[in-house]
Parts: C-alpha cells; sequence; structure tokens
C-alpha cells in the first residue's frame, strides 16, 4: 500500500539531508512503528504521506513515495488527507473549532456525509477517547492531554485508510496513554486501518506493532518484526534518592488556599494549600484536566486566582518579594508559545539582552550543550524536531538563571539519550540550589527527579509523596 523507493528530503532552510534513501514497504492493514532519536527524521517521514512536504513544507526532494503503487508526487494534500489522516506532535496544529464536539465533526462535514452519520462517528469518537463528558468544553480550555484526544478523536471520525500518528501520547497520562493506544489497537485489529506510528512510549505502544523501523540521522538503520525487537531499557531506577536540598528548610514559595476558576465557570483548583522549601525539586502529577498547568501558571503570575495567596520569599533574607515573575522561569507544556527566534543561538541569546558579548556568548553555547544542540545552533527552530525544540525551551530558561523554575511536561518526544540530557540538566540547577517543580505525567521521572512528589486531583491535593518511600497526610508542610 505505501512504498517509499530512495527517497531523501532537505529542507529550504536545511544544508543537509533530514531523510537519505528512504527505501522500505508497508503492507495493507500493517501496524509499523518508527522509532529513534529525537531529530533523526521521524516526523519529516510522516509528513510526506499526506503531501505537508513538499506541498506545505518546502524543499528538495529525490526518489519516490508510492501509495497503491501511484506516486504521490504533485497530488495536492487536500486530495491525500481522504486516504492518509495524521495526528501531529502538537494537537494546536490542527484544532481550530470552538468545542470539542465541533472539532471533531469538523472533518466528517467537510466530507459531506449525511447529519445522522456524522453525528454517529462524532459520539463513537467522543466514547473511544475518553471526551464525552466534556464534549461541549471550548477547546481553548483543554489541557494538553485533553487537545491531543480530541486530536486523535477527530482523525478518528474521519476514518481514513491509512493513519499516521506523530507522538499521539506525548501529552497524555498513564490512563490516557492506555486509552489512545487501545483505540489504535482497535482501529489495527478490528478495522484493520494500515497505521504508521511514531512513539517515545515504546513499552507501552510495543505490544501492538507488527513491526519496527528503526532510523537514525535520517536513515534506516532496522527493520524488524515486532517479535525480535529488543525494548531499551528504563533509562533510571525507580525510587532514586534525590538530591540534597541545598536551601535549607527555609520556605520560598508559600501557597495557601488557592481557588482558581475559569470565566466559562470551570473550577480548576480547589482550597490548595501547600509550601515548597528553597532548593527543593517537587514534582506534580495528575491527569489530564487535574489542575496541574493551571496550577503553576497561578504560580508564574500568568493566572490571576479567583481566591487565596501565593508569596515568594527571598531565600537569604526571607522577606517576601512583591514580583514573583521575574524570578520564576516557566517552560511551556508546548515549546512553539515560548519560541520567538529564527535562529537557535538567538533564542538564548535574546533572553541574556545587556550582559557583555562575550559573557553572553558563552552561557549560549554551554547551555545548547548541555542539551545537545551546539551543532544546530545556526538553525531556524521551525526546522527542528518537537523534542529538539523542547530541549531549546530548557535551555533558554535554565540560561536566565532564575532563582525557581517550573517544567510543564519537559521529557515531551524525548529519547532516553536526550532524556538523560534534561535530567543533567535539572541536576546542574539543583547542584546550584535552584527551587525546582516539575508537571510530569512520568512517575518514573516524578520518583527519580523529586524530593517530593504531589499529586492534584479534581482541582486538589489528593496525596503528597516523599519518594524514599512516606507519604505526607499535612499538606501544609
Amino acid at each position: 500500500m505505501i512504498e517509499f523507493r530512495e527517497f531523501s528530503f532537505t529542507y529550504a532552510a536545511g544544508n543537509r539531508p533530514v531523510l537519505s534513501d528512504i527505501t522500505f514497504t508497508v503492507k495493507s492493514g500493517e501496524c509499523v512503528l518508527l522509532y529513534g532519536p529525537s531529530g533523526c527524521g521521524k516526523s519529516t517521514l510522516c509528513m510526506t504521506l499526506n503531501g505537508i512536504i513538499p506541498n506545505l513544507l518546502r524543499g528538495e526532494s529525490k526518489g519516490e513515495i508510492l501509495l497503491d503503487g501511484k506516486s504521490i508526487a504533485g497530488r495536492e494534500t487536500r486530495d491525500l488527507a481522504t486516504r492518509v489522516g495524521m495526528v501531529f506532535q502538537n494537537p494546536d496544529n490542527q484544532l481550530f473549532a470552538i468545542t470539542v464536539e465541533e472539532d471533531v465533526a469538523f472533518g466528517p462535514e467537510n466530507l459531506g456525509l449525511p447529519q445522522e452519520e456524522m453525528r454517529q462517528r462524532v459520539d463513537v469518537a467522543l466514547k473511544a477517547t475518553g471526551l464525552e463528558d466534556i464534549r461541549t468544553r471550548q477547546v481553548h480550555r483543554l489541557s494538553g492531554g485533553q487537545k491531543q484526544r480530541t486530536a486523535v478523536a477527530g482523525l478518528s471520525a474521519m476514518r481514513p485508510d491509512i493513519l499516521v500518528f506523530d507522538e499521539p501520547t506525548a501529552d497524555l497520562d498513564p490512563e490516557g496513554t492506555r486509552e489512545v493506544i487501545d483505540l489504535i489497537d482497535r482501529l489495527h485489529r478490528y478495522e484493520h486501518k494500515t497505521i504508521i506510528i511514531v512513539e517515545h512510549k515504546i513499552r507501552e505502544i510495543f505490544p501492538v506493532v507488527d513491526r519496527v523501523i528503526t532510523l537514525d540521522n535520517g536513515r534506516i538503520t532496522g527493520d524488524l518484526p515486532g517479535s525480535r525487537f529488543t525494548v531499551p531499557p528504563i533509562l533510571f531506577p525507580r525510587r532514586k534518592p534525590p538530591a540534597k536540598n541545598q536551601g535549607g528548610n527555609a520556605v520560598i514559595l508559600d501557597i495557601r488556599n488557592l481557588t482558581c476558576s475559569y470565566s466559562d465557570g470551570t473550577t480548576a483548583l480547589c482550597g490548595i494549600t501547600l509550601s515548597i522549601h528553597a532548593g527543593e525539586c517537587v514534582a506534580f502529577i495528575g491527569r489530564n484536566g487535574s489542575g496541574k498547568t493551571t496550577l503553576i501558571k497561578c504560580i508564574k503570575g500568568l493566572l490571576h486566582p479567583s481566591a487565596g495567596s501565593i508569596t515568594l520569599y527571598d531565600a537569604k533574607t526571607g522577606c517576601s518579594v512583591p514580583d514573583r515573575g521575574s524570578r520564576i522561569g516557566y517552560l511551556f507544556q508546548n515549546p512553539d508559545h515560548q519560541i520567538v527566534t529564527d535562529r537557535v543561538d538567538t533564542e538564548i541569546a535574546i533572553g541574556l539582552f545587556g550582559m557583555p558579548p562575550a559573557a553572553a556568548d558563552q552561557i549560549t553555547k554551554d547551555a545548547l550543550s548541555q542539551v545537545g544542540l551546539l551543532s544546530l545552533s545556526q538553525r531556524d527552530p521551525c526546522t527542528l524536531s518537537r523534542g529538539e525544540r523542547q530541549r531549546l525551551a530548557v535551555a533558554a530558561v535554565a540560561a536566565l538563571d532564575p532563582e525557581i523554575i517550573i517544567f510543564d511536561e519537559p521529557t515531551t518526544g524525548q529519547d532516553p539519550e536526550n532524556l538523560a540530557a534534561i535530567l543533567r540538566t535539572l541536576g546542574h540547577m539543583r547542584q546550584r540550589g535552584k527551587t525546582v517543580l516539575i508537571v510530569t505525567h512520568d512517575h518514573e521521572l516524578a520518583l527519580y527527579c523529586a524530593d517530593r512528589v504531589v499529586r492534584i486531583e479534581q482541582g486538589g491535593i489528593g496525596e503528597v509523596i516523599v519518594p524514599q518511600g512516606g507519604r505526607e497526610r499535612d499538606h501544609d508542610t
């Protein structure tokens, strides 16, 4: 059904091929995993299948891509979209209706389907992705994981023959991940869809795939049946004792009875009370939509709570600080929300404006080197993979040297090697006494890095876990 013949591609803004001599075939009804390090060309390969490359993202290509024995060269993206559906790494790139159900209905509506069939498809897709209860919620009020599931539901409702999923579970909690993978498995086994998946949650997706194609530096380095593929080992052990708190016992951030409601009536936080100590690393876990991102946006000052207080203290003097925004660095869940320049090194340097040029240049190089992006310093961030853009955002925040650093899903889209680079960056921050707050769905990461793990449930604190084995009963510590 799908055949690549010695296909190569170089972006218009690039100076080397992102894909080189790609040759493989995917049979009808096959489920194939594309696996490899961040930036190896997986997403680029996916975007060639429905014409986004080269119709929308320009560049130079060689070789052929065949669909049902016919070349797709020259075919419009809108024509290919009826056969090849795709869920992007960043769900914001394909959500544009006002409510969840309207967004899911957009594709079937544009196919000209009868109203009854369209409603039936939407209902089935919403149920399969666990979105029935929020079908009327405004899309811009969704969490990152809920947006991802909405994109998957929209693709499911279109019912194309070939489904391409580019990191479909990247922003999902463990339960949401299982739901989406189960949906993919059902589409494959019972509807006999041809499926191509890019996914770094290799242990979760591995049982449902027939075959694993490995890429590295834009080339295919392996092509094995799923039964012969060896799942990579876990990067870090469970419950590793975190680094010793460098900041003593002084409270640096005090949250009291915090409540936050949105204009549509949604109450996202309900009476949160928590004290965070200088030099501490605290991880926040919980289901998509539980209130984690709302909480850290309130801490940063991007959202104003409906009730309660947040007080930042100077770690040295113990005095309260009125302007906490300048002392808190924030890595967004979606790195594209904070990348504003057209060069990787400039993205770091722009935050160092006013510093002596030599010092700013050295800080920029050090920050990029820590996250493995120094060799890409002159690239346009738009040509980077999601994982590379995530690491760029990490480097930009770290270079500013704030007292408190907030990371909202910092490991999204990262392969084991680059996850290790981010962990090293977090380790360097902790060694320098920085206070680190992490929002994550990766429970192993939380237990590995954090002094305390706070579970957020329905806008409140469900429990506070100390990774060495205990549980705090008093949330006011």
